[in-house]
């Protein structure tokens, strides 16, 4: 018998983490578990990322109390068998209320030591009406255990099969993607590449993604006159863009389990990041495949990325250990994380 799943996210037009695993895993459950997928999204029509046709979308609008009544009511219409919330931090404490008989699961997307206070305690008492939460790192299921006793870790999966393209010692392009939002903390990158790129002559610094920031981050760098520096937009041929870089640096305040990294990683490409909650420390292995850098420290970032740019053999050696890391994160690996979840 065919398993019907619910997915419950807040939005799949934005080309962001969460949305991108959503669409990715219900995919995967379709083509590869042959489950009947169906995604309830609260605010549009609209999908960022590529998405089988027989997955059934459907909106529902209004408030948080709007959205519950409607989402309740459509389970009991039309009832699954596993509901997994896709959470960024509100989400699930809103779907704990569900009376559903199907298992329901949150997949957390965010660390959650970085959550509102109110919101750690809220989560302490109504989660324990979900059946499973599942961490994407180790760091969060560690926490998540000391107060729920069905607590899984499993990784975000690569949207990409691992690269068998040899890295471009010879490239001269340092790349950062991400919504540009404060969460992500494209400034500090920039003040990074302020003291270091007079010293990368022939280097170049492209930041991918749109976002509230652009207009702050694009003032910053024309006031303090950055060069070599370019903010390139909206993400298309991400894969590509991957291909034809020399390394990926993030400076992000914090975050689950990134996305960028698996995806760079997949693609062999070395790997500067701050050591930020979470996930970082647990996709790179520092000086192995990557450098990680003490949390929200400029300088130690723009030495980073200067040590890695003048290091060619470092860059290569990180390249191919990268592509033996990022085994972790293929869709065969996960799933069979996730069919532990789902079958039993």
């Amino acid at each position: 018998m065919t398993k019907k799943v619910l997915f419950v996210i807040n939005s799949l037009k934005n080309k962001a983490g969460s949305e991108r695993v959503a669409c990715l895993l219900a995919n995967l459950f379709f083509y590869e578990m042959n489950m009947d997928i169906t995604i309830i999204t609260r605010n549009s029509s609209e999908i960022a990322y590529e998405l089988d046709s027989k997955i059934n979308i459907k909106i529902i609008n209004g408030n948080f109390l709007s959205f519950l009544y409607k989402l309740q009511l459509n389970i009991l219409h039309e009832p699954p068998d596993v509901v997994i919330v896709h959470n960024m931090g509100k989400l699930s404490l809103l779907c704990s209320l569900l009376r559903t008989t199907a298992k329901l699961i949150s997949l957390e997307h965010v660390s959650f030591s970085i959550r509102p206070r109110y919101i750690r305690f809220l989560s302490k008492i109504l989660y324990r009406r979900f059946n499973t939460i599942i961490s994407l790192s180790a760091q969060d299921a560690n926490e998540y255990a000391l107060w729920h006793n069905n607590v899984a870790h499993i990784n975000n999966v690569s949207p990409f099969k691992i690269n068998d393209k040899a890295y471009d010692i010879t490239n001269r392009n340092i790349i950062a993607i991400g919504r540009l939002t404060e969460q992500k903390n494209f400034q500090h990158l920039l003040y990074a590449w302020e003291k270091c790129y007079s010293q990368l002559n022939e280097w170049t610094l492209n930041i991918y993604g749109t976002g509230e920031d652009r207009d702050n981050l694009s003032n910053l760098i024309l006031e303090r006159k950055i060069r070599s520096v370019n903010l390139k937009g909206e993400v298309k041929n991400l894969e590509d863009i991957y291909k034809n870089s020399a390394f990926i640096v993030m400076s992000s305040k914090y975050e689950g389990l990134p996305m960028v990294l698996i995806e760079a990683q997949s693609i062999g490409l070395p790997i500067v990041s701050y050591d930020c909650p979470t996930g970082p420390s647990e996709i790179i292995k520092h000086d192995k495949d990557g450098l990680l850098v003490e949390n929200q420290n400029i300088d130690e970032l723009a030495k980073a990325i200067l040590y890695l740019a003048t290091n060619h053999t470092k860059r290569l050696n990180m390249s191919n250990n990268a592509l033996s890391a990022a085994e972790r994160f293929s869709s065969k690996t996960i799933l069979m994380h996730w069919e532990k979840i789902l079958l039993y």
